[in-house]
């Protein structure tokens, strides 16, 4: 997950925890998923054509902090200085209705948040930090980039 004040991943995270005191927690949240702040993966990018060592490789990068989407939540919601919204478990909830009910409870629209949605079944965590390690880029941890997601965001 690339957070910044665009991302629409970190949008429906933001939405989610501004709107909703209360709200179901489908299996997803549990997920895990290493998120990265956008000026790290812009910070990787600028440094790519001057690392030789990285050419024709795979190069999986993300933040230093693993975590599930649940817990992602509640950082939101310190960083918003708000409480820590309650989460009912749901054992049933697809995607697809997953994706709706993102649609009606955020301005994320339901034809994008479906395959957001869907992806988030999957964890994403850097299982290979040796291509990551090629290059001198440190990033923020998530309560950083959510910082300053939410600064952009009011700017």
């Amino acid at each position: 997950m690339v957070v910044g004040a665009g991302s629409e991943s970190f949008r429906t995270l933001y939405h989610l925890v501004d709107r909703l005191p209360v709200m179901i927690a489908p299996a997803w949240l549990r997920t895990l998923t290493q998120p990265i702040g956008v000026d790290d993966v812009l910070a990787y990018l600028r440094a790519a054509p001057r690392t030789p060592a990285s050419r024709g490789r795979e190069i999986e990068i993300g933040g230093p902090d693993v975590l599930s989407y649940g817990a992602m939540l509640d950082t939101v919601a310190r960083e918003l200085g708000k409480r820590r919204p309650v989460m009912v478990p749901v054992p049933l909830l697809t995607p697809t209705l997953s994706s709706l009910w993102i649609g009606l409870v955020t301005p994320v629209d339901s034809g994008v948040a479906k395959p957001l949605i869907e992806g988030l079944s999957t964890e994403t965590v850097v299982a290979d930090p040796t291509g990551a390690a090629l290059f001198d880029v440190s990033p923020a941890p998530f309560a950083a980039t959510v910082r300053e997601a939410l600064a952009r965001s009011r700017a």
